[in-house]
């Protein structure tokens, strides 16, 4: 069941705040970043490296989303809010790439569990998929953004 932007109001996990343009970008540039690091770590076979660069180029343009609302995350769990804010606030925009907005919360669960629990966790496919998925979000986040950012 998806929570809807006045379900996370209620449960104070995110606030309205005062965005500002360069916010915006300087998430954008970040999750470019992240995704140039994790298709450079893929090629020397390092998955979980490359997973969990995948995962940041996804959180911050997940971040991106939320600033270009005027919204930011609240108290604890920012990585879940951001996932969830995304999911309430943008789904309709990734009808048609449902697998990679899925993709960004089954990202979120496994690099938790690969980077506290078991460094081994990551398979050279799931790497990949990853890396293709986060690509395909950011772009699609750029899309989107594509007025905000001009």
């Amino acid at each position: 069941m998806r929570v809807n932007l006045s379900d996370l109001l209620k449960q104070d996990r995110v606030e309205k705040f005062e965005s500002d343009p360069d916010q915006i970008k300087n998430e954008i540039d970040n999750a470019n970043t992240k995704l140039r690091s994790a298709k450079n770590v893929l090629g020397i076979k390092e998955w979980g490296l490359a997973y969990v660069s995948a995962y940041n180029a996804m959180l911050h343009a997940g971040r991106a989303l939320m600033f270009s609302k005027g919204y930011k995350t609240k108290g604890s769990d920012h990585h879940a809010t951001v996932v969830l804010f995304v999911q309430a606030v943008f789904s309709a925009k990734f009808s048609s790439d449902n697998d990679v907005l899925d993709s960004f919360d089954k990202a979120r669960k496994l690099r938790h569990e690969f980077t506290y629990d078991n460094a081994d966790l990551v398979s050279p496919i799931q790497a990949k998929n990853l890396v293709e998925n986060a690509e395909a979000f950011v772009n699609k986040v750029k899309e989107i953004l594509k007025m905000k950012l001009a």
